[in-house]
């Protein structure tokens, strides 16, 4: 009896299995950041596209925006609301007056402009933009290999008025003043034409503006022509190098 006493009052144990969930799915959020990033690969696909296929305009007012947003007009956070777009400072419309900030979007327009010339990987070097207080200056410069006048002469090379025919077709619808400069290097130059580097130097920038007018560009727009010879280097400390023989366009700042 003794024994089935203890038997009695020996503390029973019960062990409960529970049965866990296994298997089954462990969620869709993976889906919805998948569906993010193919959203915005396709975004970015779709601006690189329409990049690609802009024109060198819309290309150049892109940049500008980047470089100097305050001459767009931004409301209720949109670049473009409706009605508005471009500031009119920085995309003149043609014949209507344009504000000095439309040479920056000048000079980006000019760059493109020159990179679609057939010639342009060998006269790259030979044409130079700045940006400068008095307004914007274009310098086509001589190298050995490719001259935009022959020596000793003031006749425009066929490559020489495809450029300027370039400019003119940018700087037309534009209100802004022209003024035209000739330069030669220190080279002496004299012979029956040209008694010296100052008539050769003014001959050719006088041609440069006959080319210009007859290409478009009123001459009342024509600010002053002058010849410099060899007083104003473009490398002083090489005074013999081709690219001091040049014609400087500048358009100036003040329409």
């Amino acid at each position: 009896m003794s024994q089935k006493k203890a038997e009695e009052h020996k503390p029973q144990i019960v062990i409960k299995k529970v049965h866990g969930k296994h298997g089954g799915h462990h969620g869709g959020a993976w889906k919805v950041a998948y569906a993010d990033f193919v959203t915005a690969m396709m975004a970015l696909f779709i601006v690189l596209w329409i990049i690609a296929s802009a024109d060198p305009t819309l290309k150049a007012g892109l940049a500008q925006y980047f470089r100097d947003p305050g001459v767009f007009e931004t409301t209720a956070g949109s670049l473009f609301p409706e009605g508005k777009g471009v500031h009119p400072a920085a995309t003149p419309l043609v014949g209507e007056p344009a504000s000095p900030f439309s040479l920056e979007q000048l000079q980006g327009q000019l760059r493109a402009e020159f990179h679609g010339l057939a010639e342009y990987l060998t006269i790259q070097d030979q044409i130079q933009l700045h940006l400068t207080p008095e307004g914007l200056l274009i310098d086509l410069m001589d190298k050995d290999q490719q001259a935009f006048f022959a020596v000793g002469s003031a006749q425009l090379t066929p490559l020489l008025l495809r450029v300027l025919e370039m400019i003119a077709q940018k700087v037309q619808p534009l209100p802004h003043k022209i003024a035209i400069s000739g330069h030669t290097d220190a080279r002496p130059y004299r012979d029956s034409a040209f008694y010296s580097n100052w008539e050769l130097s003014t001959a050719r920038a006088l041609n440069a503006r006959r080319a210009l007018e007859g290409m478009g560009i009123p001459s009342t727009r024509i600010a002053r022509v002058s010849g410099h010879a060899d007083s104003s280097l473009l490398f002083p400390d090489n005074p013999f190098n081709p690219a001091n023989r040049r014609i400087s366009i500048l358009i100036l700042r003040d329409p």
